[in-house]
C-alpha cells in the first residue's frame, strides 16, 4: 500500500471548459485541464496558440539595443569576437546557437568554454587574458557572467569589452560591460523571466537577423538547440519557452543536422518519435557527459559539424563518456547516500562531502539523493585550485538560492536559482555551513515538502481509455517543468494478468479492466508491490500510446497504486 498523499483536482466548471474548448477548438477533457491548472480564458489561448508571431520583441530586453550595435560594429570592423559559454547542455547549446548566428552575420568568431575540473563554472580572469592574448575584443557570454564583476573590469583593463547573457538569479551589482542581458535584473521590463540560457541566446540572435529573417525562419534555424537546452535546464514549458520547444521538437523530428542525428543514432532514439523525456533521459546525459568527464569543446564541435563521420565519432565519444559517468555516478551515490544516512540523517539539509568524489558527477548524484529522500541536498568535492566545489539540488517548494543566500558569509562564492545551485568554500567552513544552512532550514522547511504526492489533473472513466484520448493529449505538449504530462485517477480497475519484467523482475507489467475496457499497464519499480491476479486497485498514472513493431496501442503508465 502507497503511503503516498493522493489529492484529485475538482471538476472544473462546465461552463468554463465549454468555452476553453470551443474557442480553442480542443476537446473538453483538453479544456478541462488547462482549466484544472487555472489556466483564464485568454492565458487558454495563448498556451494553444504557438504560432510564432507570438515571440516577444527580443529589444524589449535590457541593453539589447547596445548588444546588437556593439556586435554589427565589430562585425563591420573585422574584430575577433569569442563566445564564452558553459560546460553543461544549456551552456552547449547557446555556445553552438550564438557562434553559428555570428558566422551567419560574418563574424570572425570563436568560441570557449572552460574546463569543470580545472577552472570550474563562469568566467575566469585567466581565460579571459588567454582569450585577449589572440586578438579578441569582444567577449559574448552565454549562460554565465552575470556575477563576473571583478572578471569584466579586468578584461576591460585589457582593451576587451564584453556583452553579458545569462539567466541566473542577479544580485543587485551586476557587472559593468557594454551590455547585459538578462531578464531577471531587477530593471528589465521583459515580460518572460524564465528563459535559459540558449533562450537568452536565441532572444539576441532574434535582434540580429530580425532585419534578415522572419520569426518563423529563426525557429527553424535555431529552435532544435533551445529545445534541447531548455528542456535539459529544467526550465517552465510554458510562454516563451513553450512556443520555441513546440517548433524545436517537431524541427528535430526531421533534422538533417548531422551531429543530433548521431546522437539519435548511439542513444537508441527514433528522431520521428523525440520528446521531452528522451531529450531530458537519453539525448541530455550523453551532451553533459562531455564537459563532465573530458571536455564540452566536444559537444560544440559536434553540433557544428556537417561531416556525418566526424559527427559519428564524437557522439560515440560522448556515449562512452557517458558510460563512464554512470559507473562512477553510481560509485558516489552508494558512498553519499551511506554518509548521509549514517551521520545526516537528521538534517533537514544534506550537506555532504568527500575529497575525491569526482566534481563533474556531484550534481546528478545530489538530484537523485534529494529525490530519493525528498530533502535538499548539497555535494561537495575538491576543486582543483584546492577550494572546495559543491552542486546542490532542492526539492518543489524551497528555495536553495535563498538558503545560500542566507549562509552566505559560510561561502567564498554561490549561484543559481530556486531548484539547482553551486557553491565554493574552504575546506575548514564545510561544518560552519552545513550548521547554518540546517538552522535557516529550521525556520523556513515546510515539513509537509517532504510528504510523496501525487496530485491528479482528472479522475479518468471507462469511456476514456482509448487510444483517440491518448492522441488528443498531444496538444499539451511539449511536456516539461511547469507543464507536466497530465496525472489521471481511475479507481476500481480490476487485475486480469499480473507480469513481473526486468532483469531484476523490477517492474510490474498489468493487464486490466475497467467496466468493458481492457488495457494494459506498465508500472516501473513497483516489481516488488503485492498485487496479485484478480485485485482490485486505483492507480495514479499517466495515459500513454505504446509503440511495438509499429503497432500503437494505449497504455496506462502507473505512477503510484492502491
Amino acid at each position: 500500500m502507497s503511503d503516498a498523499k493522493w489529492i484529485v483536482s475538482p471538476v472544473p466548471d462546465k461552463e468554463a471548459i465549454e468555452k476553453v474548448a470551443k474557442k480553442n477548438n480542443v476537446s473538453r477533457l483538453i479544456a478541462a485541464i488547462l482549466c484544472v491548472r487555472g489556466f483564464t480564458f485568454s492565458e487558454a489561448e495563448d498556451y494553444i496558440n504557438t504560432d510564432a508571431q507570438r515571440l516577444l520583441d527580443p529589444f524589449l530586453l535590457k541593453d539589447m539595443e547596445k548588444a546588437v550595435k556593439r556586435i554589427n560594429t565589430a562585425i563591420s570592423d573585422n574584430e575577433k569576437i569569442a563566445v564564452y559559454g558553459d560546460y553543461d547542455v544549456d551552456g552547449v547549446t547557446a555556445t553552438t546557437l550564438m557562434l553559428s548566428c555570428l558566422k551567419e552575420l560574418g563574424a570572425d568568431a570563436s568560441f570557449y568554454i572552460p574546463s569543470r575540473d580545472k577552472e570550474g563554472y563562469g568566467i575566469n580572469k585567466e581565460s579571459v587574458e588567454m582569450i585577449a592574448s589572440h586578438g579578441v575584443s569582444l567577449i559574448i557570454t552565454v549562460d554565465c557572467g552575470i556575477t563576473a564583476i571583478d572578471e569584466c573590469e579586468y578584461a576591460k583593463s585589457l582593451g576587451v569589452d564584453l556583452i553579458i547573457t545569462d539567466h541566473h538569479e542577479c544580485t543587485d551589482k551586476v557587472p559593468d560591460a557594454v551590455a547585459t542581458i538578462n531578464a531577471k535584473q531587477h530593471d528589465c521590463k521583459y515580460p518572460f523571466k524564465d528563459l535559459a540560457g540558449v533562450g537568452v541566446a536565441f532572444k539576441l540572435a532574434q535582434a540580429l537577423l530580425g532585419e534578415k529573417y522572419s520569426n518563423e525562419e529563426i525557429l527553424d534555424k535555431y529552435s532544435q538547440f533551445v529545445t534541447i537546452g531548455s528542456i535539459a535546464d529544467i526550465v517552465p514549458v510554458l510562454g516563451e519557452n513553450r512556443i520555441i520547444c513546440k517548433h524545436g521538437l517537431k524541427k528535430l523530428s526531421e533534422t538533417k543536422t548531422p551531429g543530433i542525428n548521431a546522437l539519435f543514432n548511439v542513444s537508441g532514439v527514433e528522431k520521428s518519435e523525440i520528446d521531452s523525456f528522451k531529450i531530458g533521459f537519453a539525448i541530455a546525459p550523453r551532451i553533459n557527459a562531455a564537459g563532465r568527464i573530458g571536455g564540452a569543446d566536444k559537444a560544440v564541435e559536434l553540433f557544428l559539424t556537417k561531416d556525418i563521420n566526424v559527427a559519428d565519432k564524437i557522439a560515440k565519444e560522448l556515449d562512452d563518456s557517458n558510460t563512464i559517468r554512470q559507473k562512477i555516478e553510481a560509485e558516489i551515490f552508494k558512498e553519499a547516500e551511506d554518509q548521509l544516512l549514517s551521520k545526516f540523517s537528521d538534517n533537514k539539509i544534506a550537506v555532504l562531502s568527500d575529497t575525491k568524489w569526482h566534481h563533474g558527477v556531484v550534481g546528478i548524484v545530489s538530484s537523485r539523493l534529494a529525490k530519493k529522500y525528498m530533502r535538499p541536498c548539497i555535494l561537495i568535492s575538491e576543486g582543483p585550485d584546492g577550494n572546495y566545489k559543491g552542486s546542490g539540488r532542492s526539492i518543489e517548494g524551497f528555495s536553495l538560492y535563498s538558503a545560500l543566500d542566507a549562509s552566505k558569509d559560510t561561502l567564498i562564492s554561490f549561484g543559481g536559482h530556486e531548484l539547482a545551485a553551486g557553491i565554493v568554500i574552504a575546506r575548514d567552513k564545510i561544518d560552519d555551513f552545513r550548521n547554518k544552512i540546517n538552522k535557516y532550514a529550521e525556520n523556513n522547511f515546510n515539513e509537509e515538502l517532504t510528504c510523496r504526492k501525487f496530485v491528479a489533473d482528472l479522475e479518468l472513466r471507462e469511456r476514456h481509455l482509448n487510444i483517440d484520448v491518448a492522441k488528443e493529449l498531444s496538444v499539451l505538449q511539449p511536456f516539461g517543468t511547469n507543464n507536466n504530462q497530465p496525472v489521471f485517477y481511475i479507481e476500481k480497475l480490476l487485475v486480469l494478468k499480473v507480469n513481473r519484467i526486468g532483469s531484476a523482475k523490477q517492474h510490474l507489467r498489468l493487464t486490466l479492466k475497467k467496466g468493458n475496457v481492457i488495457i494494459d499497464a506498465i508500472a516501473f519499480g513497483f516489481g516488488e508491490y503485492n498485487v496479485s491476479f484478480n485485485d482490485t486497485i486505483n492507480v495514479m498514472c499517466n495515459l500513454d500510446i505504446n509503440t511495438f513493431r509499429n503497432i500503437k496501442t494505449v497504455q496506462l503508465k502507473i505512477l503510484d497504486i492502491k
